[in-house]
Parts: structure tokens; C-alpha cells; sequence
């Protein structure tokens, strides 16, 4: 029986391999070592599918409930840090549905998902009609699984396809969500299916004013984690000088900086392009993550400080492991003797070239790059000095006759000291007896 499931599970991952080729996929199965595109450990993915520059791991399971769901997100993790590939965690029964796992599905995006609550808000405003009260709910309930999914895309937990009761189970469990959420979330689930299934439920004002909340407080936090997690370092470091401003500011003050957030965005919903560039008003992204962070609740923000400084934290790692690999890249190109005029390197490398060659005779020099990059290139320039600092030797000491100075054997004489141990012992001994005393 085990041998016949077995042999039914290498049929239909086989058959899932030919249905990734019928869609102009490159398909390695159950890949080799030298055939995956990057290093995966002791890993071996089911397949791999290639396809334009962008790729899918998969793996393939029987049952979700021996999943290992911590060790998968690490491959995961480490499988999005490569452009283009995703890690992708499937069924048999996925394997068996229409939709081509990876390919074919798409989840809303942020926006989307927070178009839809305020559809669903708007429904439950009008709580005098019963049926806008529960297709409400339904709605609300349809907005929550889709951020509960996209979270999981985001932080790299490869269950954006599991159902919705292992989907919560999991998060909660890897704590994305706190106990008192998934409670109220379970109890919300059992109230989704009576509705969904055609049972009569009685729904009380209580239950949905508390599942609107929910909804509202995970999709405001994960949407300003991803969205501040998409600036450029340009607008990331903008934002970093103006979240400080804002987060040390008196309440007057953060009124003020709110009241210009507004004036900024009606700015960009006019369109008036001279306006916006007198008044330097150009990245909408930038000024949207500052309108949302602007408006989270004491209790929101205190959260949203602790993660953003331990995001900012690896975001400058990130950044300090990067412009080092830039520079050895550089260094190798440069020490090369045979080298070429570098005409073939690209404006930024050709850049950050003059930059490191140029600034000990003029470091005010206005170069091509951005202020942020100039700044960045300024601080890495004194991280290689510090590093690369050539030490001078100490000056040699002269040389000293230590057996003919006086200074040795000058207690020769002395008969107490004899054992040295023991007249140490003894003078312990009798100092701290005088302080007992």
C-alpha cells in the first residue's frame, strides 16, 4: 500500500513537471547539485522550473501537517534573495487543480486589500439593512485571508497556498500573530462558514466591529512593513530623518508635520507638475509610507519603532555588505595591469571610481551621484581607511641587562619572602583579621 502511494506521488509530481514544460518551462527534476542556480545547503528541491530570467524551487508534500514550516522558510528566505525566484511549497491536491501552482494565481495587492476593507467598512456603516451586515462580514472575511496570505509572501513563509485554518496555525505559531488575535480570528472562522455554507446566523454588532478592527490592524501594520520595506535607499534614508522628526516630536509639532504630509499628497492628487518641483514635491511612494506611519495609533507606532530599528539596523548591514563587494569588485578590475581605459564600466561604477580617487584633493567636488549616494560613499571611503590604516611599528626599545640591574635581587636577603606563596597567604591573612576585629 505504502509502495502504491509512493509510486502514485512520483506520477502526479512527473505529471506536474510536464505541465510546467507545456508552458515554455525549463523543468529539472528531483536537480543535481551542479544543476540548481545557486547553493541550497544539503537541500534538494522535487523540481525546478526556469522560465525568462525567473525561476520556481518547488517542493512537493503528501501532508501539510508534517511540514516543517521553520525550515522551509529559511529556504525560502534564502531563495527570494536571488531576483526572480520564489520559492513554492505544493499538494498533491494543488498538483490535481486547473490553475498551474506559481503561475496562474495572484494575490491582491496591499492596496487592493485595503480598497476592499474600506468596501467592507462602508457596508457596515449601513447596519440597519441585515444582508449588507453579513456581506460585510463575508467581505471583510475575503480582505483578511488575502493579508493573511500576502504577510506570508512577504516574510517568507512558503503557506500562501495552504487552507486558511493551517494558514492561521502557522503564523500564529511563528508569531505574526498574538494569542488574542487568533483566537478572535478562529472564533470569526467558524461564524465565516455558517454564512458561507448557508446555515442561519444570527450576527451581532459586537462580533463585527471586533473583526473589523482585526482586519484593520494587520493590514495597516504588514502593508507599512512592505511598503517601507520597498523604498530605495534614497527614499529610506528620507524616511529615517523624517520618522525621527516625527517620532521625538510634541504633539504641536507632529500636528504640524501631518497638516504637510496632507498638503503634500493634495498636491500629487492635482497633478500640477511646476507646483510639485517648486515645492519639491515628487515621490509619491516616499509621502505615502509618511502618511501611514503618520496616522498609527500610540500603540501601533511603539511597534512600529521597535521593528523599524531592527529593519534599519539590517538594512545598513545589507548596505555594508554590498558596497564591500562593490569595492572588491573594483579592486579587482583595478589591479588588473593589462586594464583598459574604464569606458566600459557603467556611470555609477565610473562614478564611485572618481569618487574614491578624487576626494583627498577635493571632497567638495559636486560628482553625478545623488547627495544620499555621495554621503554613503563618503562613510564607506572612511570605513576602507580605518580598515586598511597602515600601522607604524613601535619604536625598538633598547636593549636592557636585566641580570646585571640593580633592581633584580634586591630582596635576596629578605628571609619572609623565602616562600613567596606562604608571605602573600600571611598577609591576608593578618589584614583580614584586623578588619573582622
Amino acid at each position: 500500500m505504502i509502495n502504491n502511494t509512493k509510486i502514485l506521488s512520483v506520477q502526479k509530481v512527473k505529471s506536474l513537471a510536464e505541465r510546467y514544460k507545456s508552458q515554455g518551462f525549463r523543468v529539472f527534476f528531483k536537480p543535481k547539485t551542479d544543476e540548481l542556480p545557486f547553493d541550497l545547503g544539503n537541500y534538494q528541491p522535487d523540481m525546478i522550473a526556469i522560465k525568462d530570467g525567473s525561476g520556481l524551487v518547488i517542493s512537493v508534500k503528501t501532508n501539510l501537517n508534517r511540514v516543517s514550516v521553520d525550515r522551509l522558510q529559511a529556504l525560502a528566505e534564502e531563495v527570494s534573495k536571488h531576483p526572480g525566484w520564489r520559492f513554492l511549497l505544493v499538494t498533491l491536491e494543488d498538483i490535481e487543480a486547473k490553475s498551474l501552482p506559481g503561475t496562474s494565481e495572484q494575490l491582491l495587492s496591499w492596496q487592493d486589500l485595503a480598497d476592499r476593507f474600506h468596501e467592507a467598512h462602508r457596508l457596515i456603516e449601513n447596519d440597519e439593512i441585515e444582508q449588507a451586515f453579513k456581506a460585510a462580514f463575508l467581505l471583510l472575511w475575503s480582505t483578511f485571508e488575502g493579508t493573511l496570505r500576502k504577510r506570508a509572501v512577504d516574510v517568507s513563509i512558503p503557506i500562501e497556498r495552504f487552507p486558511v485554518i493551517g494558514l492561521l496555525r502557522h503564523l500564529y505559531s511563528l508569531g505574526e500573530l498574538s494569542i488574542s488575535q487568533f483566537d478572535l480570528a478562529q472564533a470569526c472562522f467558524e461564524v465565516r462558514n455558517r454564512l458561507a455554507h448557508g446555515y442561519i446566523e444570527n450576527l451581532t454588532l459586537p462580533v463585527v466591529h471586533n473583526f473589523d478592527n482585526l482586519v484593520r490592524e494587520l493590514l495597516t501594520e504588514w502593508k507599512v512593513k512592505f511598503d517601507v520595506s520597498e523604498l530605495s535607499s534614497e527614499n529610506l534614508a528620507a524616511f529615517r530623518a523624517w520618522f525621527a522628526e516625527f517620532d521625538a516630536a510634541a504633539w504641536d509639532k507632529r500636528q504640524e508635520l501631518i497638516q504637510n504630509l496632507i498638503n503634500k499628497s493634495l498636491l500629487l492628487a492635482l497633478g500640477n507638475e511646476k507646483l510639485k518641483k517648486e515645492l519639491n514635491v515628487n515621490d509619491e511612494q516616499l509621502i505615502n509610507v509618511e502618511c501611514d506611519v503618520s496616522q498609527l495609533s500610540s500603540e501601533d507606532l511603539a511597534a512600529f519603532r521597535s521593528w523599524f530599528a531592527e529593519f534599519d539596523a539590517a538594512a545598513w548591514d545589507k548596505q555594508i555588505e554590498k558596497d564591500v563587494a562593490q569595492q572588491e569588485s573594483l579592486s579587482s578590475i583595478t589591479d588588473t595591469p593589462t586594464l583598459e581605459p574604464l569606458t566600459d564600466l557603467d556611470s555609477w561604477t565610473q562614478s564611485l571610481i572618481g569618487v574614491i580617487q578624487l576626494e583627498e584633493e577635493n571632497p567638495t567636488e559636486n560628482y553625478s551621484l545623488p547627495p544620499e549616494a555621495q554621503r554613503q560613499l563618503i562613510d564607506f571611503i572612511a570605513f576602507l581607511r580605518q580598515r586598511y590604516a597602515v600601522v607604524e611599528p613601535a619604536s625598538q626599545l633598547p636593549d636592557i641587562d636585566l641580570i646585571n640591574d640593580s633592581f633584580i635581587g634586591m630582596w635576596s636577603d629578605r628571609q619572609d619572602l623565602a616562600d613567596s606563596t606562604a608571605w602573600v597567604r600571611g598577609v591576608r591573612e593578618n589584614e583580614w583579621s584586623k578588619s573582622h576585629d
